[in-house]
């Protein structure tokens, strides 16, 4: 069996990196707010641990970028330094990606037929 190794399995290759790309600055921002706000209110990774039942070098890991996480532990890191986080969802510059991609994706319905 053959897996695909793309984020985007859908599209094209260069759109999918293009798209992984724009991801993955999306969650690099995410990182250097919560950072920059941890710096400043000097909270000490143990504490932010502490909070939220984790290992202080996850947490590390996380605010490093070294490995990826769910959107809501960002949210949780946030809310244990004393923030909210909104998410508002623009539209994008969509450089070199097709801006109707979903819109022109036509999947038809098919019966599954049991033989015996």
């Amino acid at each position: 069996m053959k897996s695909c190794k793309r984020d985007f399995p859908g599209v094209d290759r260069k759109t999918s990196n293009q798209l992984a790309l724009d991801v993955k600055t999306d969650e690099q921002t995410i990182i250097e707010q919560i950072a920059e706000i941890r710096r400043q209110s000097a909270v000490s990774l143990e504490a932010i641990g502490y909070l939220l039942g984790s290992d202080p070098a996850q947490i590390s890991r996380y605010l490093k970028g070294a490995c990826s996480t769910t959107l809501t532990n960002y949210l949780r890191i946030a809310r244990a330094l004393g923030y909210r986080c909104r998410v508002i969802l623009e539209k994008s510059d969509n450089a070199g990606v097709d801006a109707n991609i979903l819109a022109e994706l036509k999947l038809v319905a098919h019966k599954v037929r049991h033989g015996r």
